[in-house]
């Protein structure tokens, strides 16, 4: 009697597993299942593909690890900046004819500052004592540096490595050569930035000076406030910081400053008065979910602050004041304040009042992929669009209930871009999410669901997916929501 051969199982296709999976999967640098189930055989994981998120992590750590040593010997073969360096600062090599990104970094910094010599010493200091010169990111720090020498408070030649992560190296620098009293760690990174006022604070600061008498400081702190601003968390800009010394001294928590990031009310600091007694009525209503905040703030910013539009005849427009310019938070109530954001985001979805605008596609890229399979019946597709208009900005306003329609100008004016996230089944078509990217930086900065609910574990994995092929950056609280 003949032997039966053992029938091999059908090979799984990638759109046929979870939209988490999919993202893992494409995460780790494959394509494929064979690939991923290949890929766990060869490092001793579980050929399976119901994981849970600590199995997931685990894999997805050796791929950094993998990652982090392949650029390190990458870097290592590519260039030896012991005797570069000295060559760009005699002018033996150009910007030009550099290849490798860091040495391309020096190369720029030698040209712009006026300070070559302090550029060279702090170069050939990190080259030889640490791995800060691996990663270009720092050589605009590393400038910045030098071009504030005259405020060293102790020789270069004393500073020692004390960490292998670079963060803390540079970190460790600055405080060396800037900080006699203690700095907030957030504020390093201004030296990563062209923001020479903020770099004045720091060494404002770390000579035992007070935030409160900081040059520029954009508000007035009280003492309360200046004490929690040297407490905000490492990864908040200083703008965040100086709001988070403002919600904390009030009574409020980081419940609510979460909540505040990405709203208008963060980078600007005009009219600050009426703004803290915004801040007051959101503390001294801690049952409101917070949810609300972005929109209640999206609203009173219209009203009070935001000049309107309107078309006196075909093509014609003329600008007229905010509606409200007097608009005040004495008397008013969570529940009458809903009513009205309510009132208004049905009003926006009425083409009415106000401009129609029509605006080119941004460079980003559509997505569209498939999860599920016919043959299980849980075939989905799932598409993220940009809005091109005034008309798609009040249609999408008016299917999920928020106010995105409010972004026409920005959209027209090119400083943010709008993308409606839908799924397709064999019922149809459904909105799921919106989502704002500003521009040029690419940020995703906001994404709310119907009636500005935050998106699922899921659906953070998608935009994941289609950032990481676009290019995009999310904003940490978007991430963490």
């Amino acid at each position: 009697m003949a032997k039966k051969s053992k029938v091999k199982p059908p090979k799984i296709s990638i759109e046929e597993c979870t939209l988490k999976m999919q993202a893992h999967i494409h995460q780790l640098g494959l394509s494929t299942v064979e690939d991923y189930k290949t890929w766990c055989q060869q490092h001793n994981f579980s050929r399976g593909l119901d994981k849970n998120t600590r199995q997931l992590r685990n894999e997805q750590n050796i791929v950094t690890a993998i990652k982090a040593s392949e650029i390190m010997t990458e870097k290592k073969k590519a260039r030896n900046l012991n005797e570069i360096i000295p060559k760009i600062y005699n002018g033996e090599l150009q910007s030009q004819e550099l290849r490798n990104g860091t040495a391309k970094e020096i190369a720029l910094a030698f040209e712009r500052s006026y300070y070559p010599k302090v550029i060279l010493k702090l170069l050939m200091c990190l080259e030889q004592n640490s791995d800060l010169l691996e990663d270009p990111t720092y050589i605009k720090g590393i400038e910045a540096i030098a071009n504030h020498s005259e405020s060293w408070i102790r020789p270069l030649d004393t500073w020692q490595v004390k960490r292998h992560n670079r963060d803390r190296q540079f970190g460790e620098l600055l405080h060396h050569l800037f900080v006699a009293y203690d700095v907030p760690s957030f504020m390093d990174s201004v030296w990563l930035t062209e923001n020479g006022m903020y770099q004045n604070w720091y060494i404002h600061i770390g000579a035992g000076q007070n935030i409160r008498t900081a040059p520029g400081i954009p508000v007035a702190l009280t003492k309360k406030m200046a004490h929690h601003f040297l407490r905000a968390p490492k990864q908040y800009s200083v703008e965040e910081a100086i709001r988070w010394g403002q919600v904390h001294a009030l009574g409020g928590d980081k419940r609510l400053m979460d909540a505040l990031r990405g709203t208008r009310m963060l980078g600007n600091f005009k009219n600050d008065d009426f703004w803290l007694n915004v801040i007051r009525f959101f503390i001294a209503n801690p049952m409101l979910d917070v949810s609300h905040v972005h929109p209640i703030i999206d609203y009173i910013w219209n009203q009070k602050f935001e000049n309107q539009r309107v078309f006196v005849e075909r093509g014609v427009a003329e600008e007229i004041d905010p509606p409200q310019p007097n608009f005040s938070m004495n008397g008013r109530t969570p529940n009458t304040l809903l009513r009205q954001v309510n009132e208004w985001h049905k009003q926006l979805g009425k083409a009415t009042r106000g401009g129609h605008y029509q605006w080119p596609r941004s460079e980003i890229g559509e997505f569209h992929f498939r999860v599920g399979s016919e043959k299980k019946g849980n075939l989905r597709y799932w598409h993220i669009r940009e809005l091109l208009s005034t008309d798609e900005l009040i249609y999408e306003s008016r299917k999920m209930n928020h106010c995105v329609s409010s972004y026409a100008r920005s959209c027209y004016s090119g400083k943010k871009s709008i993308w409606t996230v839908e799924s397709e089944d064999e019922n149809g078509r459904h909105k799921a999410l919106t989502v704002e990217v500003s521009r040029p930086d690419n940020l995703i900065r906001q994404v709310r669901g119907k009636r500005n609910r935050l998106p699922t574990l899921a659906e953070k994995y998608l935009l994941e997916r289609w950032a990481a092929e676009e290019i995009l950056e999310i904003a940490e609280y978007v991430r963490f929501q």
